[in-house]
């Protein structure tokens, strides 16, 4: 039978193992941010080089559920590798969705070194959790030749992002709502490559500022979306602004989230006024939606 010199002793162990299970499962990231709402850190480029891990923990007292990394170049974020940044970001209940990257149009050949950048893309996004590389930059076009080249690497550049285990999507700016020969840069794109390999993320607010209809897109498109760019456009006054305050209509647009096949929700703000108060209001002014889940 248990004294009670044993009984405090015991009951003070246990308490010293709870303590440190706890701890443990902290850092195992056992916290997690509710909802499906995201942010592309080139949002708060200007903050994260002086105080990395305090921007990413602010993010998440947000409410900011994933983040997606910008100008990844194949290895390291800012210093950092994928997997380094997914710990930190695990910790504090968010998780990596992908990464903007991008390579010029390679040889046909995918097993030529330069394809190397993607598959080491793949290989280190993976070893981070993350699910998407995101092609963020367009390839000069000037003619259909050149669209086709493009189309035709983009093709080849999904194969090899499945091979490595992740997924390929385009992202677009303004540029791609420009005509070639009478037909729109993005529907081309959109119509000849392989949906099997390639999807796109539509960027709202760049839409907006090159005359192309987000609601079209998601209509005559279906699953070829399954990743939005939350940002807005104000089209009188040439200027990206706060979520709610330009020409995107969210409302509309989330009416069409589910049929759309909308999987990732990331926000973008480029006013780079006032960042942690437009990005905090960003979020709140999505979460009215019940897509989002927060």
């Amino acid at each position: 039978m248990m004294n009670r010199r044993q009984f405090i002793s015991s009951s003070a162990a246990a308490l010293v193992l709870s303590s440190v299970a706890g701890q443990y499962a902290c850092r195992m990231g056992s916290k997690s941010n509710r909802g499906r709402i995201g942010i592309q850190l080139y949002s708060v480029k200007s903050l994260l080089p002086d105080d990395f891990e305090g921007t990413l923990k602010k993010l998440s007292e947000m409410g900011y559920s994933q983040v997606e990394l910008y100008g990844f170049k194949g290895d390291t974020f800012l210093g950092r590798t994928v997997k380094e940044v997914s710990v930190i970001v695990k910790d504090l209940g968010m998780s990596i969705s992908g990464a903007h990257t991008g390579s010029a149009i390679l040889p046909e050949d995918t097993n030529a070194p330069e394809w190397d950048f993607w598959k080491k893309c793949a290989e280190n996004l993976t070893s981070g959790g993350a699910q998407w590389a995101v092609q963020a930059s367009f390839p000069s076009a000037n003619s259909v030749d050149d669209l086709k080249r493009i189309t035709a690497h983009f093709n080849r550049t999904g194969e090899v992002c499945k091979k490595g285990g992740i997924k390929f999507a385009y992202h677009n700016h303004y540029k791609e709502f420009e005509k070639i020969d009478d037909e729109v840069i993005l529907d081309y794109l959109i119509k000849n490559t392989d949906p099997g390999l390639v999807s796109f993320q539509l960027d709202m607010g760049h839409t907006v500022n090159g005359g192309g209809d987000c609601v079209r897109y998601l209509r005559d498109y279906p699953k070829r979306f399954p990743l939005w760019h939350a940002s807005d456009y104000d089209a009188v006054n040439r200027a990206p602004v706060w979520l709610g305050k330009g020409n995107v209509p969210y409302p509309t647009l989330f009416d069409m989230a589910e049929s759309s096949g909308l999987e990732v929700l990331t926000i973008e703000q480029e006013t780079n006024v006032d960042t942690l108060a437009a990005i905090q209001s960003d979020f709140n002014y999505l979460k009215q939606f019940k897509w989002t889940k927060v």
